[in-house]
């Protein structure tokens, strides 16, 4: 009887688990590869482009980059404060505006539950 009991026992919960196991290490390989050829096609596009130069503790030095809007491109302007005007309000808001507003219209006249 243990031993029809050890049977269905490895039938029924060790087998399906060790068939789980074997999913989740199979897709867990799977993007761990996937992983690795992104970043091996990625050194490899490096090494196809320019390579900045190396230094000797192996860190790149910083890369020189231009100017995007070179310095002959516009001309300076000098600005120059307003005085502020005594008589209007600082925050320019100078008028009152009135809103109309429409009634509420009611349907329904409510009584309270007993």
């Amino acid at each position: 009887m243990g031993t029809f009991l050890l049977i269905i026992f490895v039938v029924f919960f060790v087998i399906p688990l060790l068939r789980v196991v074997a999913t989740v290490y199979k897709a867990r390989r799977t993007m761990r590869d996937a992983m690795r050829s992104m970043y091996e096609a990625q050194q490899g596009q490096r090494a196809q482009g320019a390579e900045p130069h190396r230094r000797k503790a192996g860190w790149t030095s910083p890369i020189m980059r231009r100017k995007k809007i070179t310095k002959d491109v516009g001309e300076y302007v000098k600005f120059e404060e307003l005085p502020a005007d005594p008589d209007s309000p600082a925050d320019g808001y100078t008028r009152a505006t009135y809103t109309r507003t429409e009634s509420q219209i009611t349907d329904v006249e409510w009584e309270d539950i007993k």
